[in-house]
């Protein structure tokens, strides 16, 4: 039986533009050719001898069978099978994107049921608890490898079907497909298809076929650039599955409580407040009797120096400092050191906040209400780590030796002067700051002893000068920089010198930024023998406003120190805070209206003495010096942070309703910031958190596009997908008619058109492009 070709796809009945041709070879071998226009059936034809006196070759010509339905049921319920299955795929993936773009909390653990799995992260069997959800994890998480290479398969079946699609509409439908491209839909997968020349050079007719028009080319090259993104999105699949299936360790914050508005610092203030001092009353506040603080801070700065002590033996063998950490309330804090030389100081005021959390979540604490942290969701997750927001004060501090000169212009104004500052390792100036209230009401000083009771001669205490000056300058032998300040210090009293015009000098940057509103604390050197007699330590301080974090979990933060996360950086360019010296007299708990000598069995004293007469001592190695100069700045260190911790500052209720616009601008103010405390949670949780996931978020969705053009193009043109043996077994059907003839290159052969129809049976045929005509030797017809 010899199948009919007559039915072509409806864009061409009844249209005769392609000529077919039918080569028989004559008796005499010449060739004979017939045309069949378009419609016509197309037949098989066998040679056969010629009857006698005839030149025409004799056709055998099998009359048509009945046709047959083109498709049968079993087809048609495949096709329809197979794209409710690509539609489905959409189903997981878009529940993937949910989860992920909704950053679903799973909690301790990726397997947790009903979302309530109880870590214990700060109970007896918190190690235990882990290591259990820590093998839960682990085979869970392989588990859903599986399923992410089930979506990676489940899209490649539907990719294929697409390209196949695509195939068999050029195929089909007048345009014919060239012979590269019809393996396409079993090649893309292959990375390497993208580099394959085939796929490129296939859409450009070869030497020997007619000239066409470009966007007949246009569409196959179209077809090209669709199979090359179906490849790249194939092989993208796979890892992009896997990154919105597996969820991951997170750090989730609950809901930010506002708490508090800031409304400036109370550095320029004299100390008060009897809350903020535990054991003092306001009227020994005012009193400047500061020895009040020595019940609760006293031993808190004692500590600090005992810690130094141990830590300067320790470095000895070592080479390594360990900064030392003092306590308020529940919590520990210490210095927290940046990049650069800035040294940012906690408030302990807000340590006292976080502490009320700290113990709400310990469950030891039942008399203060925190924000609403919910205790489930702590049970329910690996670490937590409370935080709030507030002021801090950040530090330049720098210490120098050299002689000092006092300058008394009048009662109210006075010039210290001092040698041996640096702002390089080349260039050493005097630098003088103006103190005294008749420069500037900040501009106050005090002084106080420290006994020496190893020497027990009075003489020989250190003496500690503390002082606020709004403005310095430097001068040195080679320039003043045009203050004239040199001259005026001979002669400070003269009318020509004009202090407020010397002090307003412009300064190289270098050496602006220590030059306003700062504060000075100098040193006496015990028994020193030498003109070196003074050690000054100015610093500059600004504000800033970090994150305070405390891990709440014994394991890791056994001592419950707090953290300073988000410091910003110092404003060097703006000016600094005024800071009253009086801080530093509350942080030593000197009584300054009475008596001003420190006790010499405290360890700060004994410690910072002795650290201070070993740098400058004659009768000791230049390495000892060095040690005891290096314990001694940090001594200085830890009773200026303890002076910065307890300044206090002012705020107000925060806004009433935090969703408002005005509120969430507010969060940012530079000054009047809210304050706001969360927690973080440590939980295995979906999400978009980095650029992994955004990038497989977007070959998701390219995903569902494809399969929505899948499902579209298959309903509308009815195509149905063929295996490769049946298109194989065209191939073999097929015997070609001088397509291929003179083409010795593979480019040039994957660049030959064919369309593909189907028979009455429904089998796939291979029709040479009929928009293309071949110059060909007879040859066998179908």
């Amino acid at each position: 039986m010899n199948p009919d070709y007559s039915e072509k796809p409806p864009k061409h009945s009844g249209v005769t533009s392609t000529v077919r041709s039918l080569f028989n070879r004559s008796a005499s071998g010449s060739p004979q050719t017939a045309s069949t226009p378009v419609g016509t059936p197309y037949v098989q034809q066998s040679q056969m001898a010629s009857p006698p006196g005839e030149t025409t070759p004799y056709i055998q010509q099998q009359q048509p069978q009945p046709s047959k339905p083109r498709r049968k049921r079993k087809a048609v319920i495949f096709h329809w099978i197979s794209h409710f299955l690509s539609a489905l795929w959409i189903a997981p993936i878009a529940v993937l994107l949910y989860l992920n773009y909704s950053g679903f909390v799973i909690g301790a653990s990726v397997w947790c049921p009903n979302r309530n799995c109880n870590a214990e992260s700060t109970g007896d069997n918190a190690i235990e608890k882990a290591a259990k959800f820590d093998k839960q994890d682990h085979d869970v998480n392989g588990a859903l490898q599986f399923v992410a290479k089930a979506l990676e398969v489940w899209f490649m079946f539907i990719a294929t079907s697409l390209i196949f699609d695509i195939g068999m509409m050029f195929a089909k439908y007048g345009q014919g497909l060239p012979v590269g491209y019809m393996l396409a839909h079993l090649e893309f997968g292959d990375i390497r298809y993208l580099i394959n020349p085939l796929l490129w050079t296939a859409p450009i007719p070869h030497r020997k076929a007619p000239r066409e028009k470009n966007f007949r080319v246009l569409k196959l090259y179209l077809f090209a650039i669709s199979t090359a993104i179906l490849t790249i999105l194939a092989n993208l699949m796979g890892p992009a599955a896997a990154v919105l299936v597996l969820p991951t360790l997170q750090w989730v914050e609950t809901k930010h409580v506002m708490d508090q508005t800031f409304n400036g610092t109370a550095s320029a203030d004299f100390p008060l407040g009897d809350w903020l001092f535990p054991g003092c009353t306001n009227d020994q506040l005012m009193d400047f009797n500061y020895s009040c603080t020595l019940d609760t801070y006293g031993p808190s700065l004692d500590e600090l120096a005992s810690f130094q002590q141990s830590s300067s033996k320790q470095r000895n063998n070592s080479g390594v400092v360990i900064l030392a950490s003092s306590q308020e309330a529940a919590l520990q804090m210490t210095l927290n050191l940046t990049k650069g030389d800035a040294i940012w100081v906690p408030n302990r005021r807000v340590l006292r906040l976080l502490s009320h959390e700290f113990l709400k979540t310990q469950g030891q604490l039942t008399t203060f209400d925190p924000p609403e942290y919910p205790d489930k969701a702590f049970n329910n997750s690996l670490q937590t780590l409370l935080q709030r927001q507030g002021p801090a004060i950040g530090v330049l501090a720098y210490c120098y030796n050299g002689t000092a000169q006092l300058v008394n212009i009048d009662n109210e104004r006075q010039v210290r002067c001092y040698t041996g500052y640096f702002a390089d390792t080349e260039t050493t100036y005097t630098k003088c700051y103006r103190s005294g209230i008749g420069f500037n009401e900040n501009n106050f000083g005090a002084s106080f002893l420290l006994e020496n009771l190893d020497l027990n001669v009075p003489d020989l205490n250190t003496s500690v000068s503390a002082i606020f000056s709004d403005k310095a300058t430097y001068y040195n032998d080679d320039t003043d920089f045009g203050s004239g300040i040199k001259d005026c210090l001979d002669n400070p009293t003269n009318t020509d010198c004009d202090w407020d015009k010397i002090f307003d000098t412009e300064l190289p940057h270098e050496l602006r930024n220590m030059s306003r509103n700062v504060g000075l604390v100098s040193y006496q050197i015990p028994g020193s023998v030498n003109n070196k007699s003074r050690v000054y330590c100015d610093h500059a301080a600004w504000s800033g406003f970090p994150t305070y974090s405390v891990d709440t979990s014994p394991r890791s933060n056994m001592q419950n120190l707090v953290v300073l996360d988000n410091t910003p950086p110092l404003a060097n360019e703006s000016i600094p805070l005024v800071v009253n010296p009086a801080w530093y007299l509350a942080a030593w708990s000197v009584d300054y209206r009475n008596d001003s000598i420190l006790d010499g069995n405290r360890q700060i004293v004994k410690e910072l003495s002795t650290a201070l007469a070993a740098a400058f001592a004659s009768d000791v190695d230049e390495d000892t010096q060095e040690a005891s100069a290096l314990d001694f700045v940090f001594l200085h260190l830890y009773a200026l942070g303890q002076s910065y911790s307890m300044i206090d500052y002012y705020n107000y209720s925060a806004p009433a309703n935090p969703d408002s616009p005005a509120s969430k601008a507010q969060l940012n103010d530079p000054i009047h910031p809210v304050f706001v405390t969360y927690a973080k949670l440590r939980v295995w949780a979906w999400g978009i958190t980095g650029r992994t996931p955004k990038m497989g978020v977007i070959v998701a969705i390219m995903g569902c596009v494809v399969v929505v053009l899948r499902v579209i193009l298959g309903i509308a043109t009815g195509i149905q997908e063929r295996s490769s043996v049946e298109l194989l077994a065209a191939a073999f059907e097929h015997n070609h008619r001088g397509e291929f003839t003179g083409l010795d290159e593979e480019g040039s052969m994957a660049k030959v058109r064919y369309e593909v129809v189907e028979d009455t049976e429904g089998r796939h045929k291979f029709v040479p492009d009929r928009n293309s005509s071949y110059n060909t030797v007879p040859t066998r017809s179908w």
